[in-house]
């Protein structure tokens, strides 16, 4: 498990490297890296939890604020909000 939890905390800071050469390319993204570099630093701490009751609530939170984030911008691109 160690190495599972090396390689995605690897990807998670690869992926923050990622975000933060985008906003250096383009600074009007900037909101953009920071929620993924927020829900990636929450991504790769719950890796790193021991208790496996506050993990699974953990991770049906962040399940469920996904999902809403999904509903709320498919409501928002069908009224017209975005282009």
């Amino acid at each position: 498990m160690n190495a599972l939890r090396l390689l995605i905390t690897a990807g998670a800071a690869f992926y923050v490297a990622v975000f933060l050469a985008q906003v250096a390319r383009d600074g009007s993204v900037a909101d953009q890296a920071l929620a993924g570099v927020v829900l990636l630093a929450a991504v790769a701490g719950l890796t790193w939890m021991r208790d496996e009751l506050t993990l699974r609530r953990y991770e049906t939170a962040l399940l469920w604020v996904m999902v809403l984030g999904f509903l709320a911008y498919a409501a928002a691109r069908a009224l017209g909000v975005f282009a």
